[in-house]
Order: structure tokens, then C-alpha cells, then sequence
């Protein structure tokens, strides 16, 4: 099995670690491999989207990466049919985004949201 290298901040860390201890991995790169496989199930199911697509985009993120949310926000007003932001305790911010539109769009749209920085937690629920 080949071996990687991989930079994370000591918050990831620390995730990485409970994670691993919770769930009963026996190691990190175990755990990693389950993310992983999370990540890219999620991602094929999200590439076989065809047509038009109802969803709902949750996410929580650090007040800092408001700015490019907000950016990301007007490239694609025409899928946001309702956006919803909050201010949460610890500089967390939660958008909630009623997203409508073609399929190929609301990938693209998705794939800015999952390059993000500062982003905790990413969902989109397809309806």
C-alpha cells in the first residue's frame, strides 16, 4: 500500500483522533481510508445527477470564510432560491441554501463550496 504524506491542522488532528478512538480504528490512516470512501461515494452520487435537481446545501463554516460564501452566493443566484445565514456562537456561521436548477450547475456550484477554507460542516440533501 502506498504511503502518503498529508499536512493537517492540529484541530484536524485531534478529529482524526477521536474519530478514531469512537469508531474503533485501529489506526489513523484506517480512519482516513473510511473518509475517504465517504467522500467518494458521496462524490459519484453526486456525479450521476442528471436534469433538474432540488436540494437543500447546510453548512456551518468560520465567519471568515463568509466573504467567499457571499461571492459564491451571487455567481449563482439564479439555483439559490432561498438563502437563509446565521451567526452561531464560536465566529461559526450556519447558510442553509434551497438550491433548484440543472444538474451539471448545481455540481459546479458545489465543487466552489467544497474547495472552501473554513468550512466545518458541508451537506447537500437532495430532494
Amino acid at each position: 500500500m502506498p504511503i502518503i504524506s498529508v499536512s493537517l491542522t492540529e484541530k484536524n488532528v485531534e478529529d482524526l483522533e477521536a474519530l478514531q478512538k469512537d469508531l474503533g480504528f485501529t489506526g489513523r490512516s484506517e480512519a482516513i481510508r473510511a473518509a475517504m470512501r465517504t467522500l467518494v461515494a458521496e462524490n459519484s452520487e453526486r456525479r450521476t445527477m442528471i436534469g433538474q435537481v432540488d436540494g437543500v446545501l447546510i453548512m456551518v463554516n468560520d465567519a471568515c470564510a463568509s466573504g467567499p460564501i457571499h461571492d459564491i452566493y451571487h455567481d449563482n443566484h439564479p439555483l439559490i432560491k432561498t438563502h437563509i445565514h446565521n451567526h452561531l456562537g464560536n465566529h461559526k456561521c450556519m447558510n442553509m441554501m434551497v438550491l433548484s436548477g440543472d444538474a451539471a450547475d448545481i455540481n459546479v456550484l458545489l465543487d466552489q463550496v467544497y474547495r472552501l477554507e473554513g468550512i466545518a460542516y458541508l451537506k447537500f440533501i437532495r430532494s
